[in-house]
C-alpha cells in the first residue's frame, strides 16, 4: 500500500511568465495538481496578457534555503609549480 501524505491539499501560486509578479494563488488536491499551463494570464504589473507560470507555494524559499546550505567554493591556489611535459 503506498504511503499517503497527511495533507493532500497543495497551494499553487500563479505568476507572470515575464516579470515573475505573483498574481494569485489557489489550493488543489494533490491528485488534481497540474503545474504545466499554456494559458495567458493578465498581469497587473505588465498591464498585458502574459504566459502563466504555476509553482508550488514555498518552493522558491525551499530552493533558496537548500542552496544556502551548500558548501562554499574555494578558489584554486595559483602558486603551484609548472608541470613539465614528458615526451614519449
Amino acid at each position: 500500500m503506498p504511503l499517503q501524505p497527511s495533507n493532500t491539499d497543495i497551494t499553487v501560486v500563479q505568476t507572470c511568465g515575464v516579470c515573475n509578479f505573483e498574481i494569485d494563488s489557489y489550493t488543489v488536491k494533490l491528485d488534481n495538481l497540474m503545474l504545466v499551463s499554456k494559458e495567458q494570464i493578465w498581469c497587473p504589473k505588465c498591464q498585458a496578457s502574459r504566459p502563466e507560470v504555476r509553482v508550488v507555494a514555498g518552493r522558491r524559499d525551499a530552493v533558496t534555503k537548500e542552496q544556502a546550505s551548500y558548501p562554499k567554493s574555494v578558489p584554486a591556489a595559483s602558486n603551484f609549480p609548472p608541470q613539465s611535459r614528458q615526451s614519449g
